[in-house]
């Protein structure tokens, strides 16, 4: 039998890169874990995603404060084509998020969606966050594609 391989040539940055599709990988790792080991574990997943994938997130929030925050979710909701605000507010940064770009696709191309897939978003945001010194709050209804995220520094 012949073997058949495939190659491709691509350089980094020639593609954009986008991970919507990864969203409804999550949402299945969520179902999976929260059926077959409890809520806990789940989380425990998503703090170490936090704290790992998100280290140079993290390393620049200690560096340079909420503004290096501001400057990633900016970049992320653009590149992902969400519809969203995101501003200054007294002491602390605000992400209004009016049409979240994950939960469309997944609904938009009837992929599996759990209303546990915010949970992802609050508690990586709370573990970067409190890896970087500030806290985290986010005001959802799951499933409304829509929420208020809230960023302070701790004093």
């Amino acid at each position: 039998m012949k073997e058949v391989t495939q190659h491709l040539d691509g350089k980094g940055g020639e593609h954009l890169y986008l991970h919507k599709d990864f969203h409804g990988a999550l949402c299945y790792a969520i179902k999976y874990l929260d059926e077959t080991y409890g809520y806990e574990i789940t989380h425990a997943y998503l703090r170490h995603v936090g704290e790992t994938v998100y280290k140079p997130l993290i390393f620049e929030i200690k560096r340079r404060g909420l503004k290096a925050l501001e400057d990633h979710l900016r970049r992320v909701f653009t590149l992902e084509g969400g519809e969203f605000e995101l501003y200054w507010k007294e002491d602390h940064l605000q992400l209004e998020v009016k049409r979240c770009p994950a939960i469309e696709h997944l609904k938009r191309n009837n992929l599996y969606y759990t209303d546990r897939f915010c949970t992802s978003t609050i508690v990586v945001n709370e573990t970067i966050c409190r890896q970087s010194g500030c806290q985290a709050h986010c005001d959802v209804v799951p499933g409304s594609g829509r929420c208020v995220q809230t960023f302070r520094r701790m004093t």
